[in-house]
């Protein structure tokens, strides 16, 4: 297919779909690449530029939650390990796995009155990683006594991670130029160790058992066993290597300007400093600086790019991306979003989709680098939010 046959199938498309989807601010930016700076949205929240909180529409309350990193996977039962000042040597498992996912829910409300746009909400990432083993059972039979014993040690490695974000922002207009500010309060708790959870087993049978007999021995000793009282003495030993938590505010600006040109619609201008205040974290945010222009040419299309730089980091992140919408009159509407960008050296794409309804808008985006990584891997972004 011809570029101009791509560019007439989507007009096509996009004449017919509604004029504008109310979004949840997190998924409108990540479906269109991840731009924010410039853009504006009818119900900005805790996200993009605070700046943008004066276009806000009526009233809005919005929950999301986004998971990725999914990852489960069977690892070799037999793996060699070596004990400081001594020869490596074979441990074996009866079963080893490594899994995670991260998780991060979010709610805000957002409003915005005269002049000025006001939005609070809370933010939270969860991060987790697990390698769990089996060891192999060690088991013996003391024939003099008659007993049957037992040992399975379930060892876990676990990799924890856990920010929560209390978040303010306000967006005040100053003349053509618009000014925002977001407050955030932010904690922080990495956790990483090995918990150990250990099963012993113990029975011990009558003389009237012939140890000769499978139908016999077996029986008695599972019977002996009590394998349901025995659960619930699980000896369980937690070694933590790092158990750390802080808390600390810290602080966004940003600002966005129309600037004309002719006869052409007004071109959103945008500027974001972000973790301005460096504040002391288990794990340390970087100051960011990042700079944004969005267009939209046609009521039913909307164009943004973004270019950023974080210190401690190579390189520049940018983003492109673009957004159809449209809507009845009936109060459904709807948007499709597309982009592409690069954050902390690795390249993705993304598409979303939002469908509104009267007072309330579903909408899914996923997100995915550009590399060979299983679609559970991948961003998958839900949200719903309520507008009055």
């Amino acid at each position: 297919m011809t570029l101009k046959a791509w560019l007439v199938a989507l007009y096509i498309l996009a004449a017919s779909l509604p004029s504008r989807a109310s979004a949840d601010e997190r998924l409108r930016s990540l479906g269109m690449g991840g731009t924010r700076i410039a853009t504006r949205t009818a119900d900005a929240g805790i996200f993009g530029n605070p700046a943008s909180l004066i276009h806000v529409q009526n009233h809005n309350l919005a929950f999301g939650i986004a998971a990725e990193n999914l990852h489960w996977g069977e690892l070799p039962k037999t793996s060699r390990r070596a004990l400081p000042g001594a020869m490596p040597f074979e441990d074996k498992h009866q079963f080893a796995a490594e899994a995670g996912i991260d998780v991060y829910p979010a709610s805000y409300y957002s409003h915005a009155f005269g002049k000025w746009g006001t939005s609070i909400g809370y933010a939270t990432t969860f991060t987790h990683f697990a390698n769990v083993t089996f060891s192999a059972t060690r088991a013996e039979y003391d024939t003099n006594n008659r007993q049957f014993s037992s040992q399975t040690d379930l060892s876990t490695d676990y990799a924890l991670f856990r920010e929560g974000r209390w978040i303010l922002c306000l967006g005040r207009q100053i003349g053509k130029t618009v000014a925002g500010a977001r407050l955030k309060w932010i904690t922080q708790n990495v956790r990483r160790g090995t918990l150990v959870s250990t099963l012993n087993l113990a029975a011990r049978h009558g003389p009237d058992i012939d140890t000769r007999t499978p139908e016999q021995f077996i029986p008695a000793i599972v019977e002996a066993l009590q394998f349901g009282d025995r659960v619930r003495d699980i000896i369980h030993e937690n070694h933590p290597e790092i158990d750390r938590t802080s808390g600390q505010l810290e602080l966004d600006v940003g600002l966005q300007h129309e600037v004309r040109f002719s006869r052409l619609k007004p071109i959103q201008v945008g500027v974001l400093f972000e973790n301005i205040l460096r504040a002391d974290l288990v794990e340390p945010l970087p100051l960011k600086l990042g700079i944004g222009i969005a267009y939209e040419p046609l009521e039913w299309i909307a164009l943004a790019a973004d270019v950023s730089r974080a210190t401690g980091t190579s390189g520049m992140d940018w983003a492109l991306g673009t957004e159809f919408h449209r809507a009845w009159e009936n109060g459904f509407a709807m948007a499709l979003r597309m982009g592409t960008g690069r954050v902390e050296a690795t390249p993705h794409f993304s598409i979303g989709i939002a469908l509104t309804l009267g007072t309330l808008s579903t909408e899914y985006t996923l997100r995915s680098p550009f590399t060979n990584i299983p679609i559970t891997a991948a961003s998958h972004l839900v949200a719903f939010t309520l507008h009055w």
